[in-house]
């Protein structure tokens, strides 16, 4: 029987799924993430993968090429793995799409309104027993009304996070590899500009822009210069686009207003900078969390590692050429 390794939760229904044609071996990856070493010693010898939150190493394709045929990722993004690599020893990747858009949008409206009106502080404030006073000059915030939304990434979570921001009358500008066409920039009041452009008018900026050799360090000392002193800076992307040092000294010395991060370059350690600093509301990689979503997503990913290694069906593939 093809054995399938799946590094996730699985509930009863989902496993019982899976062991209806696959022999399973299922690490809870809630309670702990294997490293790229582990993996090699815990799950060599396998089919086909479900991998959530880790990294599959070139070494680990390459040690098991000889039985390994899919990787099945619960996520959209598939940066853990060299997807070049893989396709050179014919290991498909697939992926989980669209499922957590709605999620994650509402998770950056979220981190940019907490950001602007220091819900955070305001909450640790109260729940410290520190409100005492007439609070009418506690915790000024900024307005979104009439402000600049920039988004970096204009796919389809930054779509349905420009439907969302025009609930608040924010102008929308967005940066992509590819302009969108009249139509949908109509649709979603969104207009294309150029990176520095974006960067130099807008009071916020949320990156949602896949990580790749072009993105990686995107936001570093060169680029938040070009931001306004007053703006803020929102990632639900991946960590390794902002060089999180330079964020450290751009939030220090004042020359960007403050931060809203779901995601970290070295996560899970942040660095003891943004966590002290009253600027910055932190998320734990949690933009996806909510029951239904990350449920939806493992249901996914079990349904593409079944199709693809039961019927050869290659949906939500990532390579491009295999």
């Amino acid at each position: 029987m093809t054995k399938i390794f799946a590094h996730c939760f699985l509930d009863e229904s989902q496993k019982k799924y899976l062991e209806d044609n696959f022999s399973v071996n299922v690490h809870n990856a809630n309670e702990k993430i294997l490293s790229p070493e582990e993996l090699i010693a815990r799950a060599s010898g396998y089919e086909g993968i479900i991998s959530q939150g880790n990294i599959i190493s070139n070494e680990y394709i390459k040690k098991n090429c000889n039985i390994l045929k899919v990787i099945s990722n619960v996520s959209v993004g598939y940066d853990n793995v060299d997807v070049e690599f893989a396709t050179k020893y014919n290991v498909a990747i697939l992926n989980t799409p669209n499922i957590l858009n709605d999620a994650v949008a509402d998770l950056a409206m979220g981190l940019l309104i907490a950001s602007a009106r220091k819900i955070c502080s305001g909450n640790n404030y109260v729940k410290a027993g520190k409100w005492k006073k007439n609070s009418w000059p506690l915790f000024l915030g900024e307005d979104l009304n009439e402000q600049i939304l920039g988004i970096i990434g204009m796919g389809n979570i930054g779509k349905k996070v420009a439907t969302r921001a025009s609930a608040f009358n924010l102008k929308i500008l967005y940066h992509n590899r590819n302009k969108l066409n009249h139509k949908d920039e109509t649709s979603f009041n969104a207009s294309y500009s150029s990176l520095r452009r974006l960067l130099n008018v807008s009071k916020f900026v949320i990156l949602l822009c896949p990580l790749t050799d072009q993105t990686r360090h995107l936001m570093k000392k060169e680029t938040f210069a070009l931001m306004r002193k007053d703006a803020f800076i929102i990632n639900l992307a991946r960590g390794k686009i902002i060089k999180e040092d330079d964020l450290v000294e751009a939030l220090e010395n004042k020359v960007i207003a403050g931060a809203g991060l779901d995601v970290f370059e070295f996560e899970p350690k942040v660095s003891k900078q943004l966590k002290s600093m009253e600027n910055t509301v932190l998320m734990p990689h949690a933009g996806s969390a909510t029951y239904t979503t990350r449920r939806s997503m493992v249901e996914l990913a079990c349904k593409n590692i079944t199709n693809f290694l039961l019927n050869n069906v290659k949906d939500n593939l990532v390579n491009k050429t295999l």
